[in-house]
């Protein structure tokens, strides 16, 4: 059986037995300027008449939508699934940047759709946060919550954030700083930026890994303080 893909004007087809990664620098190049994409997100690979979509990213859920219903499959981090679907697009946003992959199957897959856990991944990033570090979370991500295609731009300063929290500034650096560092050191890109990085970079990894881990939802946003 073989898969036919195409991204961004590119065409591959793979065939059974064989593989093929996607990411800023792998077998298939998505976006090689995109510091918020991995350089390898994710790999097509076969086990025998199933094509399975492997997620080998960070902290980025990849989504397959059946191209002729609107069935979707959700992918997160040390996942994979079987493509049970004929002709799909894989989407999947790093920054704020939302990518697809067109694909289609030769044949049918004679398997029906479910998650098993990938052998060669682990979980990493934030398990959970705590009240506080919630809102902070939830102040920053509001723009992303409701939608905002443009919500990097609109992201608030540290200032407004903590005014609105209702903390002093030293309070609010403080927890974000930890924050970062903990994405950090779980091996999150952009977490801690380096000398002469944009200020609004770690904050808007933060907000990108809270969101897709779903850590933060839109259903939460009732809990924010007023403006």
């Amino acid at each position: 059986m073989t898969l036919f893909l195409e991204c961004g004007g590119v065409e591959r087809s793979v065939c059974r037995g064989d593989s093929l990664t996607f990411g800023r620098d792998a077998d298939l190049v998505v976006d090689p300027d995109n510091r918020h994409l991995h350089r390898v997100l994710g790999c097509f690979v076969s086990h025998g008449d199933v094509w399975f979509l492997q997620n080998l990213g960070r902290f980025i859920p990849l989504r397959v939508a059946d191209a002729g219903s609107a069935s979707l499959v959700r992918i997160e981090s040390s996942d994979q699934a079987p493509i049970g679907f004929e002709e799909f697009v894989v989407s999947f946003r790093a920054g704020n940047v939302e990518y697809r992959i067109a694909g289609a199957l030769s044949e049918p897959t004679p398997l029906e759709l479910g998650l098993v856990t990938a052998s060669d991944t682990v979980e990493f990033g934030l398990d959970g946060l705590n009240a506080e570090q919630r809102m902070l979370a939830l102040v920053l991500a509001e723009g992303r919550l409701l939608g905002d295609p443009d919500w990097v731009v609109h992201l608030p300063s540290n200032r407004e954030v903590a005014q609105r929290l209702g903390w002093t500034q030293t309070k609010f650096n403080r927890k974000l700083d930890y924050l970062c560092r903990r994405l950090a050191e779980a091996g999150v890109a952009g977490a801690v930026g380096d000398v002469g990085d944009l200020a609004t970079t770690r904050r808007q990894v933060l907000v990108e890994h809270v969101v897709d881990r779903r850590l933060v939802t839109p259903a939460d946003l009732h809990d924010l303080p007023p403006r």
